[in-house]
């Protein structure tokens, strides 16, 4: 099968870590495909804007082409203006932008479909350029993407998006029940169309836990006695970074020897001085909380090698993938119980939930495992086998490619009896 990906974000030499985990699954892809290219669509960075503005200067090291792990990246760029109609931009004014590029890359390639990652920023554009080529068509709803109001531009761009693309994947239940709610009751979810289907993570690489751990422990100064807990993720409010903030001043009161790990500061995308800020404003709990940059993806393994304990504070997700990766290492974790972490633990025991925003709970949890080595191992064990028997991408993403094969089957069926969408109406 001959693909073609559009994902709402894509690593880039000005924010190498946006949207990892897509390109995670279009390696995996590249190696059961015939053919995979990935684009794209590039805000358009004015030179006078990229000067003023430090995301708008990341925007402007993004290139027109390249190839990236054998995979042919193009990001045709669109004029984009800040804060104002953005759900113009990312659907109807990325189609514009790259209808020509998509052309020219069909009529090299021959695409069977497309597959977007993301239904704002990618699954208008997929729907569009599908219906502009004469192929097929199909979407990931990954997370916040469909959690729009139905009266606003951008919920209008998801509803279309989730009633147009052939096929659409979501990557939890919740995110199905969502959707079926911004669509209404007068539109059937079928199960040949809407399906609950993770994407999932890479198999843990083999490593030598206890080496990396100890020259990692060393490089941050943390003793052999003491209690590590990591948080990795993006530094943003909705992340619960000022949870786990509150949660770890908390826990440090009772607990001298916990300390704490926050990888993922971005400070041109995130919150990264109002998290500095509070800890300046909290001179105990900054000697015990640092706050590193983001990592490149195989840096993350030997981070989660040196921690005792990974805590997961988010307020919401479509499918925690940091949170699956610390558990496919066998590292006991906290999270809140949000939907979807409930769904990766379906009452295995495989996690420690405590209620949502619960900073005093989840302080408690953490000291509970801080105690008790036995618990921590137990609990890691039984994360680690939960996660790579349901949450491995190289297993779902052939199921995915096996639902794709009969949509991509239909909509050439249907096109030779002349009842397929015409070409150019998008």
């Amino acid at each position: 099968m001959k693909i073609l990906v559009v994902p709402s974000s894509y690593p880039y030499p000005g924010h190498p870590y946006a949207g990892i985990f897509n390109e995670k699954c279009v390696n995996v892809l590249k190696d059961l495909c015939e053919k995979v290219e990935v684009m794209v669509p590039h805000p358009y960075a004015p030179r006078l804007i990229s000067s003023l503005s430090p995301r708008w200067r990341a925007y402007a090291t993004a290139t027109s082409f390249e190839i990236r792990n054998g995979v042919p990246i193009h990001r045709p760029p669109y004029f984009r203006i800040p804060r104002l109609a953005s759900a113009f931009w990312s659907d109807r004014g990325a189609f514009f932008s790259s209808r020509r590029k998509a052309r020219e890359l069909h009529s090299r390639v021959g695409f069977d479909t497309i597959l977007s990652f993301d239904m704002i920023g990618a699954g208008g554009l997929a729907w569009r350029l599908g219906r502009d080529l004469g192929i097929s068509s199909s979407g990931w709803a990954t997370g916040d993407d469909v959690r729009m109001p139905t009266c606003t531009a951008h919920g209008r761009v998801v509803i279309r998006a989730l009633q147009r693309l052939d096929l659409v994947f979501y990557q939890s239940s919740e995110l199905f029940q969502v959707a079926s709610r911004l669509l209404g009751s007068s539109h059937a979810m079928t199960t040949d169309k809407h399906i609950v289907l993770p994407r999932g993570i890479a198999q843990p690489p083999l490593l030598s836990k206890e080496t990396i751990r100890k020259r990692i422990r060393q490089k941050w100064a943390i003793e052999h006695d003491q209690i590590l807990v990591l948080s990795v993720g993006r530094v943003v409010r909705a992340k619960g970074i000022f949870d786990f903030l509150e949660a770890a001043s908390k826990a440090n009161s009772q607990n001298p020897k916990l300390n704490y790990m926050i990888v993922g500061s971005i400070p041109a995308f995130d919150e990264t001085n109002a998290v500095e800020q509070t800890l300046k404003e909290n001179p105990q709990l900054k000697q015990r909380v640092k706050l590193l940059p983001a990592c490149l993806p195989h840096k993350v393994w030997d981070y989660l090698c040196a921690a005792d304990i990974f805590a997961f504070t988010s307020h919401k997700e479509g499918m925690p993938n940091s949170l699956l990766e610390a558990m496919a290492m066998g590292l006991p974790a906290v999270s809140f119980a949000i939907p979807p972490v409930l769904e990766i633990d379906a009452g295995k025991g495989a996690l420690v939930v405590v209620p949502a925003f619960d900073t005093e709970k989840f302080s408690e949890a953490l000291l509970q495992l801080a105690a008790s080595p036995r618990n921590r191992h137990q609990i890691g064990q039984k994360a680690r086998s939960q996660v790579l028997d349901r949450f491995m991408v190289q297993k779902n993403m052939a199921t995915a490619l096996k639902r794709l094969s009969y949509v991509v089957e239909n909509h050439d069926r249907s096109t030779c009896r002349g009842i397929g969408p015409q070409h150019k109406s998008a």
